[in-house]
């Protein structure tokens, strides 16, 4: 098995397009004459396709008559899908699988290749009716090391030659506990226990023993010639990799005979992949076989920020705070979403991914919500609450009210704007005309009505005796506001009426008939002061609400409710812009009790009495 991993490449999550783009320029060399991956192997077709796994029939470059090869490609565009396939690949050398020739993984490249075995397949060998005693623990034996290593003997292919243990063709990438793959591998060995076993057979001929003595010479004589080799190894130059692509740079540096190991580091200026330090540095005489770092430039992953219902402008000064760039715009209809036009309605990659500084993104902005059409009957005769109800169920708003002196029942609309049955936009205003009641007050104060005159009651008249009548002057009487009463006259009194004497019955005394003086107090009448129809005061009142951030989409407004109707505050705003803030506003003029009420597509949401 090739190892051409050279270091923890990918220490932390390489952003999706940055793996994506190097992935392609791997493959791009797929498109020239010779069609190859890495240059190592050309492709003959492609096997197949699953998830991010492509299949490839291949053999090795140059050598177009060579055996054909199986060359799995991972498409490795996650954090997640790095480590994934490092564990892969740990695994992979645990189990050393007699068919696996290369396992790579570096930027950009990540791809195992294998090479086919013959023999029975494990299916066949379960299916024989006697099995060898040998064959059977090395196949348990099997199982257990994959356990191990988090795969099931169902991920592996595994092949029985005709002599020797089984052995593993192929291993597929999976994510098992140990516990989960040793319950898998009872289930598929449970016909195990059926059938005959062939018991094993002492091996005690010469024939058994001398395989293993040439094998310990030969393996002398080589391991003599690697000491040598290792004791004494030539000594080169290390070259200059600095600023190159890691994957050029480690080629160049294995090709002289060294080994190479990656590191992650962060450059400004510089395109991520490529090498920003070396240990050794370039010059440095050191033996062939020795390890060189590269320090490749692989600065740590971004958040992509939240760009929803933001313009194009705050767009840009978002992603350049963040260190991205814009990428293709996307003009869509904002109605579903109820998006004004210019805002963004998506992005990819999504807010919360990981990217790279430079990396574009992609945003759906709306080109404009188009108005849903409505319309009202006739209100004309209906109370004032009615009609609002029906505006509220047509989609529209009362915004202005006018009173109009009618003979109709107070609150009773008389005119609306828009007319019966025409077509307006969703959230548009509605004028109602209502009825007041008529009145006409005086243009000025009568002020106090005039006395009237007094009033004299002529005394009882008896019979007349032949008496010599007494002239009798009777005493006047002058109104006044007190209650009235006979005051003798004097020099700066004028009586208003003399009345004549009345004869009387002869009689030595005099009498002096007593007038009846009618109530001469003053009626003062009392002004009709006509009653408005409102005489409620004015006053002001402030806003101050903050929106719950779980509002329902749709267009929110604000209405104040007070003694002249309604009135709209804050009108035809979408809810994903005032979600979780606090609308304020001074000096709003009410009359009497007021309420704010606060509603979202027509419907009210909330009220709240104003302060």
């Amino acid at each position: 098995m090739n190892d051409s991993e050279a270091g923890p490449a990918g220490g932390r999550g390489q952003p999706a397009q940055a793996d994506i783009t190097s992935s392609r320029y791997t493959l791009g060399r797929m498109n020239g004459a010779a069609d190859r991956i890495d240059n190592k192997y050309e492709v003959l077709s492609e096997l197949s396709s699953e998830g991010h796994v492509r299949r490839y029939s291949v053999h090795e470059a140059g050598q177009p008559g060579s055996q054909r090869l199986r060359l799995e490609w991972f498409e490795v565009g996650t954090s997640a899908q790095r480590s994934s396939f490092h564990r892969y690949r740990s695994g992979l050398k645990a189990l050393a699988p007699a068919g696996l020739i290369d396992v790579v993984a570096r930027p950009g490249a990540y791809y195992t290749v294998w090479k086919p075995l013959e023999g029975r397949t494990l299916a066949e060998f379960l299916a024989l009716p006697v099995r060898g005693e040998v064959e059977v623990q090395a196949l348990r034996d099997l199982g257990t090391g994959l356990a191990e290593q988090g795969f099931a003997l169902s991920d592996a292919e595994i092949v029985f030659p005709d002599y020797g243990e089984p052995q593993l063709a192929f291993v597929a990438p999976a994510a098992r506990t140990p516990e989960e793959a040793a319950a898998l591998n009872t289930g598929l060995l449970t016909p195990l226990g059926r059938g005959k076993l062939r018991r094993r057979r002492p091996a005690l001929s010469v024939w058994a023993v001398l395989p293993g003595l040439l094998f310990l010479g030969g393996a002398g004589y080589l391991g003599a010639q690697a000491a040598r080799i290792y004791l004494n190894p030539p000594i080169r130059d290390v070259m200059s990799v600095m600023g190159q692509p890691a994957e050029n740079a480690a080629r160049k540096l294995t090709d002289e005979g060294f080994r190479v190991a990656y590191t992650d580091g962060e450059g400004v200026g510089m395109a991520v992949g490529n090498v920003l330090a070396q240990d050794p540095p370039a010059g440095t005489n050191l033996p062939v076989g020795r390890q060189i770092t590269l320090t490749v430039n692989n600065p740590p992953p971004l958040t992509v920020p939240k760009l929803d219902d933001l313009n194009l402008n705050q767009v840009a000064t978002l992603l350049a705070e963040n260190r991205l760039t814009r990428g293709q715009i996307i003009t869509v209809d904002g109605t579903f979403t109820n998006t004004p036009k210019g805002r963004v309605i998506a992005q990819l990659p999504e807010a919360g991914a990981t990217a790279q500084r430079g990396d574009k993104v992609t945003l759906m902005v709306s080109g404009g919500v188009k108005s849903k059409l409505t319309w009202l009957p006739p209100l004309t005769g209906l109370s004032f609450e009615d009609a609002r109800d029906l505006a509220r169920r047509a989609g529209l708003v009362v915004h202005t009210i006018t009173r109009q002196n009618s003979d109709a029942r107070q609150n009773t609309v008389l005119a609306q704007q828009p007319a019966p049955y025409v077509k307006v936009d969703v959230g548009s205003p509605v004028t109602l005309t209502i009825a007041t009641i008529p009145f006409t007050g005086p243009s000025q104060s009568t002020g106090a009505l005039p006395l009237p005159p007094p009033v004299y009651v002529a005394p009882v008249q008896p019979t007349p005796t032949p008496v010599t009548p007494t002239p009798v002057t009777p005493t006047p009487t002058t109104p006044d506001t007190t209650t009235p009463a006979t005051t003798t006259p004097d020099t700066t009194t004028t009586p208003d009426t003399t009345v004549p004497p009345t004869p009387t019955t002869p009689d030595t005394t005099p009498v002096t008939p007593t007038p009846t003086t009618p109530d001469t107090t003053p009626v003062t009448p009392t002004p009709v002061t006509p009653t408005p129809a409102d005489t409620t005061p004015t006053r002001t009142v402030a806003l101050n609400y903050t929106f719950p951030s779980n509002l329902p989409d749709g267009t929110v407004d604000i209405i104040v409710r007070d003694a002249d109707g309604e009135r709209t505050v804050l009108s035809g705003t979408p809810s994903s812009t005032v979600a979780g803030a606090t609308a304020q506003q001074e000096s709003i003029q009410v009359r009497g009790d007021a309420t704010f009420v606060v509603r979202v597509n027509g419907q009210e949401l909330t009220s709240f009495p104003a302060p």
